[in-house]
């Protein structure tokens, strides 16, 4: 019955000794990678590695039998194995040791993973082709509106004033959707590259509060730098650090009451400088707290919506600041509120 159930199973299924030796293959082998039982029984299992993978190979299966656990190969990078004729598929392992005695053998589960990974391939080309398509159009009625709602085409009547700014403000609310979308497919596909260079921090977080300020006012909340620092150097991308605090900072002035303000805060730590941003909203839900950095996460989607939030801007934060080597985080603030706060390694001249 046990080899029954075994050689039944939807999944590959082969059993290796220490020696790397197959002592059983099931039907799926045999249909997965183009050989007959006979040909595999008493073989390397080797040889169902493409051969440019097969040192790597040699040491994982060293240390999987030096500490062997139950354990699943594949996520977080790519294998693949070879067929009789020579052509390579994607796949995932999972991985159990069985002990008889004092030896150790593993019985390896492999699933074919083509049909998924060409599906992620066609969503992923999917998505940034709808956004380039989307992006030029959006771009183009958002600069129109500007000019009508700036009096191009004469003054509007009341009413048609305030439609108009409905309709602008939903537009560059599509925009910068379109925008999140395209830089995460982009940081996701690996087409984003990095120019880490020495960064002054303290005067790019100035440069970005500037900026931001017309943004606050709309909601009547005053920013205040509290950069203690006289020089805060760090190794990154400018560009992409701006973008951090941009995001770091409309995500806070947007939640937040009122009439109440947003600080911007820096401080060394060791080899590190951290930046942190405080704001004085409702905080975030404790159960809440492990999505945070999701995409498309909202504690409260319809608020969120309300406000143009569309739960892409911290997962992106969080993407650019891992890529530049940094940590990002929050906690609770004393006195109600969040702050928000990440770390880039200290530039050393």
């Amino acid at each position: 019955m046990l080899r029954l159930a075994v050689d039944t199973c939807p999944s590959g299924m082969i059993m290796i000794d220490r020696t790397g030796k197959m002592l059983i293959v099931n039907r799926e082998v045999d249909r997965l990678f183009g050989y007959s039982r006979d040909e595999l029984l008493g073989q390397q299992v080797d040889v169902l590695v493409p051969e440019r993978y097969r040192a790597q190979h040699f040491r994982h299966r060293d240390m999987f039998l030096e500490h062997p656990e139950s354990r699943p190969m594949g996520s977080g990078r790519d294998l693949f194995g070879v067929r009789k004729d020579g052509t390579e598929f994607p796949v995932e392992i999972g991985l159990n040791p069985i002990e008889v005695g004092v030896d150790v053998y593993v019985l390896g589960a492999i699933v074919d993973i083509s049909t998924r990974k060409r599906l992620e391939r066609m969503k992923s080309e999917f998505v940034s082709t709808v956004s380039h398509e989307l992006r030029t159009p959006m771009t183009s009625i958002s600069a129109s509106l500007s000019l009508i709602a700036a009096g191009a085409a004469g003054e509007l009547p009341t009413n048609a004033s305030r439609l108009i700014s409905i309709a602008q403000a939903n537009c560059d609310r599509l925009v910068r959707l379109i925008n999140d979308i395209l830089d995460i497919d982009r940081m996701e596909t690996g087409e984003v590259t990095f120019r880490l260079e020495c960064v002054d921090a303290r005067s790019l977080i100035e440069e970005v509060v500037d900026a931001t300020r017309g943004y606050a006012e709309k909601y009547t909340v005053p920013i205040r730098i509290d950069v203690k620092n006289s020089t805060a150097n760090v190794r990154a991308d400018r560009d992409r650090l701006a973008q951090v605090v941009t995001n770091l900072l409309s995500n806070a002035v947007k939640f937040s009451p009122h009439g109440t303000e947003v600080e911007v805060l820096s401080e060394r730590r060791v080899d590190r400088i951290r930046v942190l941003v405080r704001d004085h909203g409702p905080g975030v839900p404790a159960e809440f707290k492990s999505h945070v950095f999701e995409r498309f996460a909202q504690a409260d989607a319809t608020d969120a919506r309300q406000r143009g939030g569309s739960g892409l801007g911290l997962h992106i934060v969080k993407q650019i600041v891992e890529r530049m080597g940094g940590q990002v985080g929050f906690h609770d603030s004393p006195g109600g509120g969040t702050v928000f706060w990440f770390e880039l390694p200290e530039w050393k001249s």
